[in-house]
């Protein structure tokens, strides 16, 4: 598999956890209680397990660009292309709050544990405040990457499609 084969399929697995904890932390922040027949653990859980699964996706996703990410620290902010510039606000900007929203969020956890009666906090609302704004950092970076992703996803959804129609293309002979 080529590198950039790997990091369209980890981009699609932080996509894939990281909505599922954007949903779960929804459905918790509006609504709180029992949902679609689940407790409010259960949803506590999935939120849980779908951030971790999302966290260890974009430490590994930040480790992989790590040879990008310091070549882009030496360069001169004002000699960057106002694109570059841009991705580079977003992308630190994503990184602070991505680093908030799970500090806050573990704080909240750690000191609910075991608690019968959830009682919703300081570390509770901000991580829940530093979770919104790291979503709309998260869509700003997506349409920052659109190109990107619109192309690799074309590459490698039709060369699996084709090679699916090829396989059954030979089976008919």
């Amino acid at each position: 598999m080529k590198e950039t084969e790997h990091n369209f399929w980890l981009d699609v697995t932080i996509f894939m956890a990281l909505l599922i904890t954007t949903i779960t932390g929804f459905i918790l922040w509006l609504v709180g209680r029992h949902v679609l027949g689940f407790s409010r653990s259960a949803w506590v859980a999935g939120h849980l397990y779908s951030g971790v699964v999302g966290l260890s996706g974009i430490i590994l996703h930040i480790i992989w660009h790590w040879g990008w990410l310091k070549a882009l620290r030496g360069r001169p902010f004002r000699g960057m292309p106002e694109k570059l510039r841009a991705n580079r606000v977003v992308d630190r900007s994503m990184w602070i709050t991505f680093i908030a929203t799970n500090v806050f969020g573990a704080i909240a956890w750690a000191i609910n544990l075991g608690d019968d009666v959830y009682i919703v906090g300081v570390p509770d609302r901000l991580h829940v405040v530093f979770g919104v704004v790291w979503t709309i950092l998260t869509i700003m970076h997506l349409v920052l990457h659109w190109k990107w992703i619109v192309t690799t996803t074309r590459r490698y959804l039709n060369v699996n499609l084709r090679g699916r129609n090829d396989l059954q293309g030979q089976e008919k002979i």
